[in-house]
């Protein structure tokens, strides 16, 4: 049997997220992807190292980009490894940090994943200069998307394009990610674009969906015309 890729918005530490009912069927070898704010690296109490686990105990691997809440310096500091064709931080043996920026290959799809995002209550980016991906991290992420003649399958990212962003929530707060993801929605194509950080579930249209609570099964890879 094929293996399985899911995706599903923040969990911000929750438990109860990660134990879903709709979960109950990942098995060895699926993925579940999350959009940001994963939420169980903070502040490395035993309550936090509990949580950590018993994920690790999950037949499936969790697959997270990191969102605007996070401790950013801890996801760090984990061990860069080799992760699907690409790099990533191992945080146990089965849950994993994507970099900002990386194109992976899972299950023969191209993942493209650009973590990073700005709490909306923030009016200075400066206050939180390791939430926002560096020039440095954008402009590889440019060079991969270039790499592949600026087609990938899926796109995963905490924060939306600023004119997605302003489609779901026309008060919605932009920043400057927000505007260099505008630049990628105009000159990549891909399958389906899934972001988290509206906390909202709702496809804004037949290609690029908001995943909060939703787990949402990916299609496998079809041959490209």
């Amino acid at each position: 049997m094929d293996n399985v890729i899911f995706i599903t918005g923040d969990t911000h530490g929750d438990l109860d997220d990660l134990n879903d009912r709709r979960l109950k069927g990942l098995k060895k070898g699926d993925k579940l992807i999350v959009t940001g704010d994963f939420g169980f690296i903070w502040d490395n109490s035993e309550k936090e190292l509990k949580n950590l686990k018993k994920l690790s105990k999950k037949k499936f691997d969790i697959l997270f980009v990191d969102g605007a809440h996070e401790n950013h310096e801890r996801l760090k500091a984990f061990r860069e490894v080799d992760l699907y064709c690409a790099k990533g931080y191992r945080i146990d043996h089965n849950i994993y940090c994507l970099k900002r920026g990386e194109i992976y290959t899972i299950d023969g799809l191209q993942v493209l994943a650009i973590g990073g995002g700005l709490d909306p209550h923030t009016h200075d980016e400066s206050e939180h200069p390791l939430s926002m991906p560096t020039d440095e991290e954008l402009a590889y992420a440019v060079e991969n998307i270039r790499s592949r003649r600026l087609r990938v399958d899926i796109i995963v990212t905490h924060e939306p394009p600023a004119s997605v962003k302003r489609v779901v929530d026309r008060s919605a707060a932009v920043n400057d990610l927000n505007l260099f993801l505008d630049t990628v929605l105009r000159n990549t194509r891909f399958r389906c674009w899934y972001f988290g950080c509206l906390h909202e579930d709702r496809t804004v249209s037949k290609n690029l969906v908001s995943v909060w609570r939703e787990v949402i099964r990916v299609e496998p890879h079809r041959d490209r015309n």
